[in-house]
């Protein structure tokens, strides 16, 4: 087999390989945890009681982060206005603060930092816009954030968190 032949079956083979492990690290993410870890990704998933919350570290990066969350309906039908939120984010990496731009469930924006609010982005519920989850700035320092489900959702929500660096 010429040489040229060999390198192009060895680099589909290492295609395969490289694609199979994706495929492995998405059907992980099924469990209600630390599911998916990548070079440049991270996925979380849990439950909160009315009134919890999870606080997570946000990864070292240099670089603005974005920060996508899903409350997963298990009710069968559409949540209005919507069940997605995020944020871009951004640590300053002298532990100054942090900065971002949110954008709410129901598609407004705020763009803030954390020497003037700790919220960061709401999920909000109906046209009455009652808060349904917030995400909010943890400790700067240690590059946490904690997302807080309202006490009056009256039932337990999932969640999943995708983090981009």
């Amino acid at each position: 087999m010429p040489k040229v032949h060999r390198l192009l079956v060895a680099g589909a083979a290492l295609l395969v390989v490289c694609l199979s492990a994706g495929v492995g690290l998405a059907a992980a993410s099924t469990t209600h945890s630390n599911v998916v870890t990548g070079p440049d990704h991270e996925r979380l998933a849990f439950t909160l009681k009315p009134g919890g919350s999870y606080t997570f570290t946000l990864p070292a990066a240099n670089d603005p982060l974005q920060i996508d969350i899903d409350h997963v309906s298990t009710n069968g039908g559409l949540q209005s206005p919507s069940e997605l939120f995020s944020a871009l984010l951004n640590v300053d990496s002298n532990g100054a603060g942090m900065s971002w731009i949110g954008t709410n469930s129901n598609g407004s924006e705020t763009g803030n930092n954390s020497s003037n609010t700790a919220n960061i982005t709401n999920e909000y519920c109906g046209p009455s816009s009652c808060v349904v989850a917030s995400l909010y700035v943890g400790n700067v320092l240690h590059r946490t954030v904690r997302l807080k489900a309202t006490k009056n959702s009256g039932v337990k929500e999932t969640f999943v968190i995708n983090i981009w660096y």
